[in-house]
């Protein structure tokens, strides 16, 4: 038996490598489109082995893996990251061999201009002393994302927020954090899922000022006055402050009566008034205050001083001798005598040159007291009591100085109101 044995000496079969692209091209968007917020970009590609994947570039940089469908491949391009301007669009397939391909590049606009959500003003603002609740409008937005309530202490100042709410049906917050005693604008502040923002307009809160209420006053006589005032009727009402005014010296203001019943809407003092001017100052629960008008109390006019009885000139007695002279003034007030509280004069002594100087002061008085002794040891010197007749004897010794005197008389009524200056030029030898 012959046994053949062949070798084959020839090299074995290469496996043929695969070098066809895969084709690729842009099916959306087209050349010269523009897009805004979110946006499908999707691209055709195939291959003879499989696509292996899809990537998307943006102006050759940014670079974007595809989903596929078949032979589609897609991805949801959100634009609101991008800025307002023109791009170029190209994707790259790549098969299982890592051949690669390059579609045709098309530019489109990104335009997210008019992508904010309709801006949502604040309807309304309502509190009373405990709450504040803020209302608006429901957003219609279909990518609504979020509400902000914004505040601050100025129109155009800085604006921060004071809640987040993500539920678009909601259309009112309520807070116990406020105080619209203090000037604050708030604004509502509509977010969508994009991160696109509108804000509407300005909405002012701040407390009105008290109701002011009107004052004035009744004469009840002998220099007593009830002051009134009309009721305040504020649901945040605190208090009644009853001020009387001091022009010459606002400091020494006083206060005469305060109260935290609204209805309490008079009040007499006990004392007869010396101040003309009288102001109620009215309070609310946010520390904002209100002043009526400014009460002047009409205490009539002064007392007036008729005339005087005084010789023109007094004649000292001896040494060591002493001589009581009457000194009279007839006083009126049209209030009634009753008003005028004192009568007196001061002597001044004139100097060469015209000068007055060292003043004396000497009461008078209309108490029909001519048989009772002061404790000097004399009488006043009046008759009738109650006549207007006001009366002093005047004591002229050693002491009173030889001259010429000026005696300047003056009347003042129980409201502190001055006559006008009654004088008299009185000469002692």
């Amino acid at each position: 038996m012959i046994v053949f044995i062949f070798l084959d000496c020839s090299e074995p079969n290469k496996e043929l490598k695969d070098t066809i692209a895969p084709e690729v091209y842009i099916l959306n968007p087209i050349t010269g489109a523009v897009i805004s917020e979110l946006t499908s970009i999707t691209a055709y590609a195939s291959d003879n082995i499989g696509i292996k994947k899809v990537e998307f570039l943006i102006n050759d940089t940014i670079s974007y893996l595809a989903d596929t469908v078949d032979t589609v491949y897609i991805i949801e391009w959100n634009s609101s990251h991008y800025s307002n301007d023109e791009y170029t669009l190209q994707a790259v397939a790549t098969d299982f061999s890592d051949n690669s391909s390059l579609s045709l590049p098309i530019s489109f606009i990104v335009d997210n201009s008019n992508s904010s959500p309709k801006a949502q003003n604040i309807k309304n603002i309502i509190y009373n002393r405990t709450k504040m609740t803020i209302t608006w409008e429901p957003s219609v937005e279909t990518d609504f994302q979020a509400y902000q309530i914004l505040i601050s202490k100025s129109y155009n100042g800085q604006k921060s927020s004071i809640v987040t709410i993500m539920d678009s049906s909601r259309t009112s917050y309520t807070t116990s954090e406020f105080n619209p005693g203090i000037v604050h604008y708030y604004w509502l502040k509509v977010i969508d899922d994009y991160n696109y923002t509108s804000i509407g307009h300005g909405y002012r809160l701040v407390d009105a000022a008290p109701t002011p209420v009107d004052l004035d006053f009744n004469d009840l006589g002998n220099g007593i006055y009830r002051i009134f005032w009309t009721m305040n009727t504020d649901s945040d009402f605190v208090s009644y402050t009853l001020n009387m005014l001091q022009y010459d010296n606002m400091n020494n203001d006083s206060i005469l009566f305060v109260s935290n019943n609204n209805q309490d809407t008079s009040f007499t003092p006990a004392f007869v008034l010396t101040e003309r001017f009288y102001q109620i100052t009215i309070q609310d629960y946010w520390d904002i205050i209100t002043r009526s008008n400014i009460l002047e109390v009409d205490f009539g006019p002064p007392p007036a001083i008729l005339n005087t009885n005084i010789p023109d000139t007094i004649f000292k007695s001896g040494l060591n001798e002493d001589s009581l002279y009457l000194v009279r003034a007839m006083v009126t007030d049209e209030n009634g005598l009753e008003s005028i509280d004192n009568v007196g004069f001061t002597s001044y002594i004139i100097l060469d040159d015209s000068i007055r100087s060292d003043s004396a002061f000497y009461f008078l008085f209309d108490d029909g007291g001519m048989d009772t002794l002061f404790e000097s040891g004399y009488s006043s010197g009046d008759i009738v009591e109650g006549d207007g007749l006001y009366c002093n004897q005047i004591l002229i010794n050693n002491q009173f100085g030889v001259g010429v005197y000026d005696w300047v008389f003056k009347a003042q009524d129980i409201n502190q109101q001055l006559s006008h200056p009654f004088e008299i030029r009185v000469v002692i030898e």
